[in-house]
């Protein structure tokens, strides 16, 4: 138990180098369970605990409209979660996790490209345009990051057992945050939102385990199998 929540041992090779791949799955998913009670534990309390003003989350039109084509068995809806979602965010927030200078400039790129998109949507009106132009933007950030940072610097940085993990965890956090998005979110109701993501801080950390140990083939896969419960849970 003692090295399923080590954080510098979970975020390590250690595993890949020492266990079996059924030792390293089936470590994902219990390690994902358990975060997972935790975290729905932990919501609850603070649901209670909390003013209803202050729990009263909306979800963003474009989750609602997502989760409604879930549930009315939508196939595009369907693909979008259970099989697009998990790749563009397995890009974004866990192919990084190599520190390959090719793997860290396209998650820069694509992340980058998320902010942005968020950020343009309120103020441009003609999206075709904010979508290209966030692309252009991105593209040469990422171009941008491969050009000026080498490869043995992020080696240094995978190879330092304190720093790496700490990296590690903050992205999992970031991650985590980045599902705020799915919410109209106000002043009010923003501590429960950022508790509330604490959901996707399970698998956050859940995923960066089974990426860095069995690569990032294994976290698309649990990724996507995760979306598929999920959406076979919400048509109940």
């Amino acid at each position: 138990m003692k090295h399923l929540i080590d954080i510098k041992r979970l975020f390590s090779t250690y595993d890949k180098s020492n266990r079996s791949k059924t030792y390293i799955i089936t470590k994902t998913i219990v390690l994902f369970l358990g975060l997972s009670v935790c975290a729905e534990l932990f919501i609850a309390v603070c649901y209670f605990l909390l003013p209803s003003c202050m729990t009263n989350l909306v979800r963003a039109t474009a989750e609602s409209l997502t989760i409604n084509g879930v549930k009315s068995f939508s196939l595009k809806a369907w693909v979008w979660v259970i099989i697009i979602a998990p790749m563009m965010e397995e890009t974004t927030h866990r192919l990084w996790l190599s520190m390959k200078k090719t793997h860290v400039a396209v998650s820069v790129a694509l992340g980058l490209y998320y902010v942005l998109g968020f950020i343009m949507v309120n103020y441009v009106q003609n999206h075709v345009v904010g979508a290209i132009s966030c692309g252009v933007v991105s593209v040469f950030a990422g171009m941008m990051f491969y050009s000026l940072v080498s490869e043995d610097a992020l080696e240094k940085i995978k190879c330092n057992s304190l720093l790496y993990p700490i990296i590690v965890l903050l992205g999992c956090m970031a991650f985590s945050l980045a599902h705020l998005t799915n919410y109209m979110i106000t002043v009010q109701v923003l501590l429960f939102g950022v508790v509330s993501c604490f959901r996707q801080l399970a698998g956050g950390i859940s995923l960066s385990y089974l990426r860095i140990n069995l690569g990032f083939f294994y976290a698309v896969l649990f990724h996507c199998s995760i979306n598929l419960v999920a959406c076979l849970l919400a048509t109940l």
